[in-house]
């Protein structure tokens, strides 16, 4: 769940003015940028582990929020990008499927492997997320016309994303060698 995480964001953005939308985004694909650095580091199938399970989630939110009480000063603030970061993995259970605590078994809807129900579910919460959002911009007319970005930004990631992901699915590839083997 990628633009699904950036959704999150979006809605929380809505909460605090004085946090950079990107400190949320950052905050709420945290855990995955954690995995692909720890992927860098050679940590191996260890490293979804250590990305998105507890207590490695907690600690790495605990972090993000105490950076951000530093920077901001704010309680408030801190308190806000932990809880969207510690969203990721309770996201993650309808797109993916990990363990979210150390020797517990995989969780997860596992929809990435079901790319139509991968759209619906993200496209959904970008919506959303996109509309809590907009609705705490203050109203004028050219950032209306604006608004609409970021939106459409997510929902072709999203719906890029997830043809990918059909593309390369099994189904995907027989339907193909149906058709090539009709022609």
């Amino acid at each position: 769940m990628y633009t699904g995480h950036v959704a999150v964001a979006l809605a929380a953005r809505a909460t605090r003015r004085d946090l950079p939308l990107w400190v949320l985004v950052v905050a709420a694909q945290g855990c995955d940028w954690a995995e692909a650095l720890l992927d860098i580091a050679g940590a191996g199938t260890a490293s979804s582990l250590w990305s998105h399970a507890f207590p490695f989630v907690v600690l790495a939110a605990l972090a993000a929020g105490v950076l951000v009480a530093l920077w901001k000063r704010s309680f408030g603030a801190a308190l806000l990008v932990a809880a969207v970061y510690l969203s990721h993995p309770v996201a993650d259970l309808v797109t993916g499927y990990k363990p979210l605590w150390l020797g517990g078994p995989p969780l997860g809807l596992h929809f990435i492997q079901r790319p139509v129900a991968d759209l619906i579910v993200q496209a959904s919460l970008c919506v959303i997320g996109w509309a809590i959002y907009v609705r705490s911009l203050p109203p004028s007319r050219p950032r209306r016309l604006l608004t609409f970005a970021p939106l459409a930004l997510l929902l072709s990631f999203q719906a890029m994303s997830d043809l990918v992901l059909y593309a390369r699915s099994p189904a995907a590839r027989d339907t193909l060698g149906e058709a090539s083997a009709r022609n």
